[in-house]
């Protein structure tokens, strides 16, 4: 059960933000917003909440809940079980995930070239929009839709050769995010896993069924 989690829809939405840029930034104004993952055959639907550099995504996935939980500030990644009042701390490649805009936009100046492509309106919002060109030509290509009252990217199109994504961020309402959504509940218990976020990026939007 662990493994489907970890291995998941959420689990592609976190790898899919790295790629993209689109993690939480130091200056990201609070908000919360309705997911929606699109692509490579299947659509998951989430919820995501923003607090500064904090982020806290839900995801279901045949009836079953998860929840990651990042805070780059204390360098950790979370997810949790509701069902089972569960939770695993990530290690390896996921609890180093770049979570911190400003580290994210440095890596993707090292991995590709970010072309300004003028001002679009995307959900009621005013955004940048750029076009993602990776040096490596099998990474595919992205563009990325950066609200500029957010501080925060809320679309995302990933394409390459196995086919595209979608991430967009629907339904945004801004205000201030209670703090307790950022931690973990005292009543779960922490659970185990070998490996566990060891080779994640492996597969990441390449159409892998998990």
């Amino acid at each position: 059960m662990i493994k489907r989690f970890i291995c998941g829809p959420l689990a592609k939405l976190v790898i899919l933000g790295c790629m993209l840029g689109f993690s939480a930034q130091v200056l990201a104004a609070e908000f919360s917003a309705d997911l929606i993952q699109d692509g490579f055959g299947q659509t998951t639907k989430g919820k995501v909440y923003i607090k500064g550099s904090k982020v806290r995504m839900e995801a279901s996935r045949e009836g079953e809940e998860s929840i990651m939980i990042s805070d780059p500030t204390k360098g950790t990644v979370y997810v949790l079980m509701p069902k089972d009042k569960t939770y695993l701390e990530m290690s390896g490649a996921m609890a180093n995930i770049k979570m911190n805009q400003i580290e994210a936009d440095e890596e993707l100046t090292r991995i590709a070239d970010k072309k300004y492509l003028g001002t679009e309106n995307i959900n009621g919002y005013a955004c940048d929009k750029y076009d993602i060109i990776y040096h490596d030509k099998s990474l595919g290509k992205a563009v990325q839709w950066h609200s500029k009252k957010l501080n925060f990217p809320i679309k995302m199109v990933y394409n390459n050769s196995y086919g595209s994504m979608t991430v967009e961020y629907k339904n945004i309402k801004e205000g201030k995010i209670n703090s307790s959504l950022f931690e973990i509940p005292p009543d779960y218990q922490k659970m185990t896993m070998p490996g566990a976020g060891q080779g994640m990026g492996q597969g990441a939007g390449q159409g892998v069924e998990y």
